[in-house]
């Protein structure tokens, strides 16, 4: 296995008010603290504060993005009808330019509602947290934005807003973070890793899957193509296993389909019905032309129970379902289960009757197939036609071949991780990728599906290192390196850096 790694720049800056600062927010909440000052045009009412603290802040410039971190705690509660809005502002007061950053939303319990129902769309970025009644509310909040020349000299604000009947009020706004250009701290280098997967030279063996809900006439199995819904149906089957039919760069093997019958009636008929239905698919699927020449294996599989189980899961509002869910999970047999429904939540049961059995009879098909070995080039154009059918180690030597080009290896990992979403390998590298850009949530996100390793501790001492716990990063780092992991020793030394500047104050 052979290991990568990147020299990535963090550029960090001491921060004016970075501890323990109370912000009095000016919001209409009643039962606040008194403050000093009167609502606009009602000078004889004075106004309520919002007391809330800013416990930690910082402000750091990794590579070409800007991380803003807070600490805070809500400390006071919020009325039922209103909503307390912390705004983030990047700002340049010379210059009068300013970048927004996701807001911070701290509800009532039914302004939390509202929000989940209605504002997640327009707000996808934003913190949206419940301040329970007489609880202190601790929030962490970590983002990043992109990094332009004028934010040398930007200070970090947070506006304050208060929210009621979808009114947002401004309450002023107040410094958080400064960079102190003449105590700044050196750059320091972060090397973050990740791993080629090994070499694998197994055959490619892939499936494409479908369902496909034929009708037949009651107790019956014959098929009959212009019946009901049956064109659709078997056209999608036809459309499948053309699909792979028609690519040239794979052989198809075999085809399964497995038939199921709904639990309701006899189930020893049911399981005979599923047999005859699946053998009659089959025999058409091959004299109709769809499959003909490829191997299909049938078997009917009698009441879908699994697929029922599903449906209650799922469908909430049944009726009686946790009766049904009960029954249905039971030790009894197939058609005990069924008398029991029947009398014990006959109103549920009358509901899955209609509503749920229908797509029970179903038929699950799979068509399974090889696919070769792609060079380079090939391994291109698969990459935009067929994806899953180039394996992990015809990715990476894809995107390695953009490695200069940051944006096109990120999409090549990317799509990637849409293919293989629970790889080790590949989730590794997506967090090294937001290691280097500042994306300290994501990277741990990523962690969370590595297989324990040196590089998965390396990684994770860095994003501690992003988080502002730079005695974590340096456990962490210090461990990878007994571990093996070289890259550990270079970054040790930068974090070196940190303690003369300790030293040195």
């Amino acid at each position: 296995m052979k290991i990568y790694n990147n020299v990535h720049t963090r550029k960090r800056t001491p921060l004016h008010g970075r501890w323990m600062l109370t912000l009095l927010m000016a919001t209409l909440l009643s039962g606040g603290v008194w403050a000093q000052g009167n609502r606009e045009g009602d000078d004889d009412k004075p106004i309520f504060d919002y007391v809330m603290t800013v416990n930690r802040s910082a402000l750091a410039v990794v590579d070409s993005n800007v991380v803003v971190s807070m600490q805070l705690t809500a400390i006071q509660d919020v009325p039922a009808t209103q909503s307390v809005v912390l705004t983030p502002v990047l700002v340049d007061t010379l210059s009068r330019r300013m970048t927004t950053l996701p807001q911070i939303f701290i509800n009532s319990r039914n302004q939390q509602i509202y929000f989940d129902r209605y504002l997640n769309e327009e707000y996808p970025d934003a913190i949206a947290l419940r301040k329970k009644k007489g609880v202190n509310l601790d929030i962490d909040y970590l983002r990043t934005v992109k990094y332009e020349p004028w934010m040398a000299d930007a200070v970090l604000k947070l506006r304050k807003q208060n929210c009621s009947c979808n009114n947002l009020k401004d309450r002023g706004e107040i410094t958080v973070a400064t960079f102190d250009k003449e105590d700044s701290i050196p750059e320091i280098k972060l090397f973050p890793v990740y791993l080629l997967p090994p070499a694998d030279n197994s055959v490619k063996v892939r499936e494409e899957r479908g369902s496909a809900y034929l009708c037949f006439e009651v107790n019956k199995w014959d098929i009959k193509p212009e019946y009901m819904s049956n064109p659709i149906e078997l056209q999608k089957i036809h459309n499948s296993v053309n699909l792979v039919r028609n690519d040239s760069d794979v052989t198809i093997r075999k085809m399964t389909i497995e038939g199921y019958a709904s639990p309701e009636g006899p189930y020893e008929h049911n399981k005979m019905l599923s047999e005859k239905r699946t053998e009659a698919l089959r025999k058409y699927l091959q004299m109709a032309n769809i499959a003909k020449g490829i191997r299909i294996e049938a078997s009917g599989k009698g009441e879908n129970w699994k697929g029922f189980l599903t449906y209650l899961n799922t469908h909430t509002e049944t009726p009686q379902r946790s009766t049904l869910l009960g029954i249905a999970q039971s030790s009894l047999s197939p058609d005990e289960k069924e008398k029991q429904m029947r009398k014990d939540a006959a109103e549920g049961f009358a509901y899955v009757l209609k509503d749920g059995f229908p797509s029970l009879r179903c038929t699950n098909y799979t068509v399974i197939y090889t696919v070769r070995p792609f060079t380079l080039e090939e391994s291109e154009r698969v990459f935009e036609t067929r994806p899953i059918n180039l394996n992990l180690n015809e990715i990476y030597r894809l995107a390695d071949k953009y490695a200069g080009n940051e944006d096109k290896y990120y999409s090549i990992i990317r799509k990637a991780y849409t293919l293989y979403p629970n790889d080790s390998y590949i989730n590794l590298t997506m967090a090294y990728l937001a290691i280097k850009r500042g994306n300290a949530d994501e990277a741990a996100e990523h962690l969370g599906k590595v297989n324990d390793s040196a590089e998965k501790t390396m990684n994770e001492g860095l994003v501690a290192y992003l988080k502002g716990d730079t005695a974590k990063a340096i456990q962490l780092v210090q461990e990878a390196s007994r571990k093996g992991v070289q890259q550990a020793d270079a970054q040790l030394k930068e974090f070196e850096k940190l303690k003369n500047i300790n030293q040195k104050k």
